[in-house]
């Protein structure tokens, strides 16, 4: 992804560009206003490698001492925001339900989350989340899972 690119969809699938969307809350934490766009802009900041970002909107009382997003075989192809509990501006805390897929290995991989979020003074923080994860193999002959339209073997293989 070029972050540079004035007209780069966020991957967040938010059918915005990159710059108006996780963008501005990836340079500045503060822009999260909601629930929902401090999980987009980390399921953005997983997608971009960007641990420290991670890490700075991670609740204090939950946060791990280091995160690593190094991990090369996976490619994130796109959450589905499933449902939002409260996480709004005049809340101080919230939950949001999502589906990602991602792909590694020859697998398509599925994580749903539902992440709590807290907010504390005017900045949202990632509590936590329950998670639940699926896995399948990607037949070499199946469309890939990216939505190139091309089949696996001739795509992302």
């Amino acid at each position: 992804m070029d972050v540079n690119d004035p007209l780069q969809n966020c991957p967040c699938c938010s059918n915005r560009a990159f710059r108006v969307c996780c963008g501005p809350v990836l340079k500045n934490h503060e822009r999260a206003t909601t629930a929902e766009q401090l999980m987009r802009s980390r399921y953005t900041a997983f997608t971009l490698g960007n641990s420290d970002f991670l890490l700075k909107s991670w609740a204090p009382e939950t946060r791990p001492a280091e995160i690593s997003c190094d991990d090369k075989v996976i490619r994130w192809l796109d959450p589905k925001v499933e449902g939002c509990e409260a996480g709004n501006e005049d809340s101080s805390k919230g939950t949001v339900s999502f589906t990602a897929r991602f792909m590694g290995n020859d697998h398509l991989c599925y994580l749903h989350e539902k992440s709590r979020f807290i907010k504390k003074d005017t900045l949202w923080y990632y509590l936590d989340g329950e998670t639940e994860s699926a896995t399948e193999k990607i037949g070499r002959n199946r469309p890939c899972p990216c939505g190139s339209s091309k089949k696996y073997k001739r795509c992302c293989c």
